[in-house]
């Protein structure tokens, strides 16, 4: 059980954040920032989450409860003598370890460190225990929080919709502790397929493809080659190919072949790489192949940890699960990939659906929906619209921009007037019982024929009207 403090620096220097056991004494805190975060889109007592991970910390690490639970542990950051923030780490009997949760006041956020400072901690202290990997979980509406750890080498793993709370999204993320195939030790260097290097695209598949896919023999590969020599054509219907070999110091390493199909969408089939880190960069390069050819990718590869970790390390999706598709008694999996995409945050699923659903349950709670009225809810509108006007009314556009960019709290303000209107809007559209999103795109139907882009590319709306 690991006791030391840990002195860390954010990594800009702005503040000094300690990271230290908890104690009793910082009870009261880890109750507040726990039930003033988690109560957004976590359902429960938050307050007694807060008391079992502390009662558990304090006695030495051991959770009563926990049938899976090896050890756990508080930790909280300090900045100037004020906790600041607090990390739950509890070690699996598996060999991971859960973080669950960590919370950083809201004013200690961004570049202060203390969020980066208690992530640091956890990698120490799994690698000090020998666990291989950590995990935990982010709810979709608190979307900063997942950038946070990606951008830290975590991954997005899985998603399930009204995990934790009704209609909220939940995504699954993880930090391989010690991912020594992570690091190449040379880029693979990419070439198109040329038919000198035929005997060697034979033996690298049906050595290797024979994974998951049945059938895989000289036959197979003449029938892909043919493939690639139609790539001229362009025609979907003729199935070409274009196939690419990626090597490593000289040694072919990874073989993929793009195949348009209807509705724009390209499969990549065959794509097998010799290690993970192969594969990553196989993917890469299909990403940069991709950009301005087609709105997506999609392959089926066989259920593998590397390669899982590969696609989802590199922001592909998985799209579904195809047992005994290409081969008896074996599954593959179909992963996609969009143009474009830098997280998973709202790929499956609606999150203004998603929203107006627990919005709705709220008013309803609290019983104000039996005292609606349209007239009061687009008044509403209106008296929320003039708060947000009079947030900007007496600036320039110029001062507006820079307060946007560097006064949060004039940020906030902004963002929860625009709120309050959405949720009065919300309100009145479930009163006069219409779906507002379809309201919206009806009348964007009918903006899209009354502004063609032609005639009014560039033009305010006064300057428009005036030269109808």
């Amino acid at each position: 059980m690991l006791q030391q403090d840990s002195n860390l620096t954010s990594s800009d220097g702005v503040d000094d954040i300690v990271i230290r056991d908890a104690t009793e004494a910082d009870r009261a805190v880890i109750q507040g920032l726990l039930h003033g975060s988690l109560r957004r889109n976590y359902d429960g007592d938050h307050v007694a989450q807060a008391d079992r991970i502390i009662d558990a910390h304090l006695g030495g690490g051991k959770d009563p409860v926990g049938h899976f639970s090896k050890t756990q542990h508080v930790y909280v950051a300090e900045s100037g003598g004020e906790v600041v923030g607090v990390m739950n780490i509890a070690e699996k009997r598996q060999g991971t370890m859960k973080i669950s949760p960590l919370i950083v006041n809201p004013d200690f956020r961004g570049s202060k460190g203390a969020g980066s400072a208690l992530l640091a901690k956890s990698v120490e202290v799994a690698r000090a225990r020998g666990v291989r990997q950590l995990y935990g979980t982010v709810a979709e509406p608190s979307s900063w929080i997942e950038t946070f750890y990606l951008n830290r080498g975590w991954t997005c793993g899985s998603q399930s919709n009204s995990q934790y709370r009704p209609g909220v999204v939940e995504h699954a993320i993880y930090y391989n502790v010690d991912d020594t195939a992570a690091t190449a030790s040379e880029p693979l260097k990419f070439e198109e397929y040329s038919p000198s290097k035929y005997e060697e695209l034979e033996r690298f598949l049906t050595s290797r493809m024979g994974v998951f896919v049945d059938g895989i023999d000289e036959e197979f590969v003449r029938a892909l080659v043919a493939g690639h020599e139609r790539r001229g054509t362009r025609e979907v219907e003729a199935k070409y190919k274009e196939i690419y070999l990626g090597y490593e110091s000289g040694v072919l390493s990874s073989v993929i072949a793009f195949g348009p199909k209807k509705g724009g969408a390209v499969k990549l089939m065959p794509l097998s790489a010799t290690s993970q880190d192969a594969l990553r960069q196989t993917l890469r390069f299909a990403q940069s192949w991709a950009e301005g050819r087609t709105h997506k990718l999609y392959t089926h590869q066989h259920v593998d940890p590397a390669v899982v970790t590969a696609f989802q390390s590199e922001m592909w999706t998985l799209e579904g699960l195809l047992p005994e598709a290409y081969a008896a008694d074996k599954v593959a999996a179909q992963w996609g990939w969009l143009p474009g995409e830098t997280t998973h945050l709202g790929r499956n699923s609606d999150r203004l659906k998603a929203y107006t659903e627990r919005f709705l349950t709220f008013v309803q709670d609290r019983g104000w929906d039996r005292i609606e009225e349209a007239r009061s809810l687009a008044m509403a509108v209106g008296g929320e619209a003039g708060e947000l006007l009079a947030e900007l009314q007496w600036l320039s556009e110029t001062e507006v921009v820079e307060l946007l960019r560097m006064d949060r709290e004039f940020k906030t303000r902004v963002s929860f007037e625009a709120a309050d209107i959405l949720n009065y809007l919300i309100r009145l559209a479930r009163y006069c019982e219409f779906d507002l999103i379809e309201a919206a795109d009806k009348k964007l139907a009918v903006n899209i024929d009354r502004f063609p882009v032609d005639e009014v590319h560039g033009l305010k709306g006064t300057r428009f009207k005036a030269g109808r």
